[in-house]
Parts: structure tokens; sequence; C-alpha cells
């Protein structure tokens, strides 16, 4: 289960991405920004032992969420909601927002 009380949050975001895994999901989170939409918390997860890098992008699943701490919040309980899944294979390449 991925918990991210306490090691890391809003202020940290902002100035850095922040990678992590449990088990074959591997993700990360990150804040994007656009001049035409508020600031955005993208949520990225995929399945495999490569790094984010390594990955091809059509293997990756991404989300975005609000960027407040209730953002990260349901962006923790997304990628949960992932792993207990099965990491949502059917869904390689996908994207979608949450406002």
């Amino acid at each position: 289960m991925i918990n991210l009380s306490g090691i890391m949050g809003i202020p940290l975001l902002k100035k850095s991405r922040y990678t992590g895994s449990d088990g074959p999901l591997r993700f990360v989170l990150e804040k994007r920004s656009s001049q035409e939409e508020e600031d955005k918390l993208a949520a990225v997860f995929w399945i495999g032992e490569a790094c984010s890098d390594a990955t091809p992008q059509e293997d990756k699943t991404e989300k975005l969420f609000p960027f407040t701490k209730e953002g990260l919040l349901d962006a923790q309980a997304w990628l949960n909601e992932q792993l207990e899944g099965g990491g949502g294979s059917d869904r390689k390449g996908s994207a979608e927002a949450v406002d």
C-alpha cells in the first residue's frame, strides 16, 4: 500500500518530482504547469522493473489531479486502487484529468 503521509507533500512537488514503487507498480508524482490552466498534479504509473525514463510512454498510465493537498490524497488513493486492481493493464497509455 502506498502511503505518502509524512514522506512528501505539495511543497516538495513545487520543486521536484517524487518517484516510488510498491511491488511491481512504479509511479511518479510531479507538478504540471501551463499558462492556460491552473497547476495540476500528474500521477503516472506503470508495471515493471524499469525506471520511468526506460519505460515506453505507451506502457504508462497518467491521471491529473488538482495541485493541492486534497489532490495529493486523491492521487495516493488512485495509485492504491491501481495496485489493488493489478495495475490497470487494460488502460496502458491512457490519461485523464480530475477537477
